[in-house]
């Protein structure tokens, strides 16, 4: 269909989109403060919302402008150019901008289609001979189409727990065949029912009827998983179902809103991430994983949360990093802890424990490799400026991703009891006792004297109350992580600490629920001092900027409340304990424990027959195969519940959708013959 003679209204209203569009994802590169992003995105959807309202109203006569078929090729050929840009010169602002066009002009397309009977694709001079094609008839055929590759995915994922196949074909179904079908369908509906002399009956019967099954099958779906989440779920998915019916591209917008909105990356502080102490003589030393790094704040070192980079997210509102603020005992803050770190991370490249005993112990360990954007390991940062400060104290927090807490956390997401695959974590945990091992060796030759503190992981979830609607675990699953963390994984963490005679931080396990900032707890005045989900992007490359699988990295993580806990832990306790910062040395039998534990059972037990040892004692699940392992093992259980519920409660869903399409075919209906 051309332009009509209103042409121009919508071409400026589709203009003022795409100009506020592009102001949020130019803003969003560079950071943004969280008013700043609100205005920006309160412009984005009242000037997105006059422009939908510009479309409706155009479509109710059917004079709803589309974009032509020449200037449609163009776009698509612009597109086309941007995205091979983006492959040859790798920049992902022009991949992102050939996506979004593409997807533009597939909207556009998609409302041509509806306003018309047929589309002739083809003609000659004269207009003697045309391809004439007529999409109208295919809605219903589509619509089935792609409820059946949707199903058909779920299926697959069901059965063999991969993704590879099953997630091409939902994608296929729900995000390209299902709603081009329904959208299809639905104009033929909703026409049919314009034509008829009288349908007030067929109006109020659907309206009814959608409305009876829409409510009834939310309330039967909520009460059977005891989730009050579901309603919010329903409640978009049925809003979804009215943008898809609507004869506007509102359903263009919601992606938009929510690229742009996940695309804002937050500010950055000014100083870079890796802080040089040099010339400092009461220096923090802070090493270790995401929960000492701060991961969850809102705001990180600079060069510390570039996507495809460093990732490290250290963190100015981090625990130690506020400790090391401390002049009354610190001078300076030499912050190497990372978020991801494992302990082949803190490690050495080459043991520097004299003897064989460091290469003893590291047998059946992972090599030591420093984290992505990093130029080494946490300890070998360290020793290349060793002498430059002293250090006066050492904080240490590793060991909760080799035991693959990661992991346990996407597993009890999962729609299942993820407390049926427990023994998988526990029988594996003398693995990480024996990660500790190696890494606490290396740390107690890199400090010789220095105290070290070990520091174990807070509790995050309470146990106390069941319906708890701050989480989507069932209550078994919160004892199950409340149980892994306190007695398995922390347990392991004081025991070997204990064998170096290091420090260990006891009320750290509790510092969440003293301050009744655990999730569940019914005190936390809805603030809890973790994240349960939570969403935010990175900075860098639009390319992971806009990446979805790089949106909640920040999930199960103390925020900033949560690591004023934490400090407050940490500061009662270099207060109270006499001992504290003291060197190692003065503390009574600190090496002959290390001795016997930490290294092989024998002095004369060579390599070879250490690397038989490792392979005798090693668990049924091995944490650190990355083929059959604990992670893949996890991972393959995950995946085949999700299959399975999807295939379970796809039905809910499509029942859900059914109603919902019936309010929205009788609304819009209604509408059009009002109109007429």
């Amino acid at each position: 269909m051309q332009p009509s003679v209103h042409r121009f209204g919508s071409i400026l209203r589709t203009l003022w989109v795409a100009v506020a569009l592009t102001v949020m994802l130019i803003y969003a590169s560079d950071g943004a403060s969280s008013l700043t992003t609100q205005v920006l995105f309160t412009v984005f959807i009242a000037v997105a919302a006059i422009w939908l309202r510009g479309q409706y109203a155009d479509s109710l006569d059917g004079r709803q402008w589309v974009i032509p078929y020449w200037f449609g090729g163009c776009l698509l050929a612009a597109a086309a150019v941007l995205v091979a840009l983006y492959k040859v010169l790798d920049i992902g602002a022009l991949g992102m901008a050939g996506l979004l066009v593409a997807y533009f002009v597939a909207g556009s397309v998609v409302a041509q289609i509806r306003q018309s009977d047929s589309v002739h694709l083809i003609w000659l001079p004269n207009d003697r001979r045309r391809l004439e094609v007529r999409p109208m008839r295919w809605g219903l055929q589509l619509t089935i189409a792609g409820v059946v590759l949707a199903f058909g995915g779920a299926v697959v994922l069901w059965a063999t727990g991969r993704l590879g196949l099953s997630l091409a074909l939902i994608v296929l179904g729900v995000l390209v065949v299902l709603p081009l079908g329904l959208s299809i369908w639905s104009e033929r509906v909703i026409s049919w029912l314009q034509r008829m002399d009288d349908a007030r009956v067929w109006l109020w019967s659907l309206a009814g009827a959608g409305a009876l099954v829409f409510g009834g099958v939310t309330f039967l779906a909520v009460t059977l998983s005891h989730s009050r989440w579901l309603i919010v779920v329903m409640v978009v998915l049925g809003l979804l179902i009215v943008a898809l019916v609507s004869s506007t591209q509102a359903d263009l917008v919601a992606v938009m809103a929510v690229v742009a909105l996940m695309g804002v990356t937050p500010l950055q502080a000014k100083e870079h991430g890796q802080l040089d102490p040099s010339g400092d003589h009461d220096v923090l030393v802070a090493l270790g994983d995401s929960y000492m790094s701060g991961e969850g704040a809102a705001i990180y070192f600079e060069g510390t949360d570039d996507g495809g980079g460093n990732q490290c997210r250290r963190s100015p509102t981090a625990w130690a990093a506020m400790a090391a603020r401390d002049e009354r005992n610190f001078d300076g803050l030499m912050f190497l802890a990372c978020s991801g770190a494992r302990t082949a991370n803190v490690l050495t490249e080459k043991p520097t424990v004299p003897s064989a005993d460091a290469t003893l112990t590291r047998v059946g360990v992972p090599e030591p490799e420093p984290m992505v954007g990093e130029a080494h390991t946490q300890l070998d940062a360290y020793n290349a400026v060793r002498g430059r400060f002293t250090p006066k104290l050492v904080v240490l927090s590793i060991g909760g991703n080799d035991a693959g807490f990661s992991t346990i956390g996407e597993m009890c997401l999962a729609p299942a009891n993820c407390n049926k695959m427990s023994y998988l974590w526990m029988q594996s945990l003398d693995q990480v006792r024996k990660q500790l091992r190696a890494t606490y060796l290396e740390v107690d030759a890199a400090f010789p004297g220095v105290p070290v503190l070990i520091v174990p992981y807070p509790d995050p979830i309470s146990t106390e109350a069941n319906g708890c609607t701050q989480v989507v675990l069932s209550h078994a699953e919160q004892e199950f992580v409340h149980l892994f963390l306190t007695e398995g994984l922390n347990a392991v963490i004081r025991q070997t600490a204990e064998e170096f005679g290091f420090h260990y931080l006891a009320p750290m396990q509790d510092a969440l629920a003293k301050a009744h900032l655990q999730l569940c707890d019914p005190l936390n005045d809805g603030r809890p001092g973790i994240n349960f989900i939570g969403l935010r992007s990175v900075r860098g490359i639009a390319e992971q900027r806009f990446n979805p699988a790089n949106w909640i990295h920040s999930s199960l993580h103390p925020n900033e409340r949560g690591h004023a806990a934490m400090q407050q832990v940490f500061q009662t306790w270099l207060a109270s304990d006499k001992d504290a910062l003291k060197p190692r040395l003065e503390i009574p039998g600190t090496a002959d424990t290390r001795k016997d534990d930490a290294l092989a059972d024998q002095r004369d037990t060579t390599e070879d027959a250490a690397q038989q040892m490792a392979t005798d004692e090693a668990p049924p699940c091995n944490l650190f195969d990355d083929t059959n392992g604990c992670r893949p093992k996890g991972k393959d259980w995950a995946f085949r519940q999700i299959g399975h519920t999807l295939v379970i409660t796809g039905w809910f869903v499509l029942l859900i959708a059914a109603g919902a399409w019936c309010m929205a075919i009788a609304l819009f209906a209604w509408r059009r013959r009002r109109w007429a």
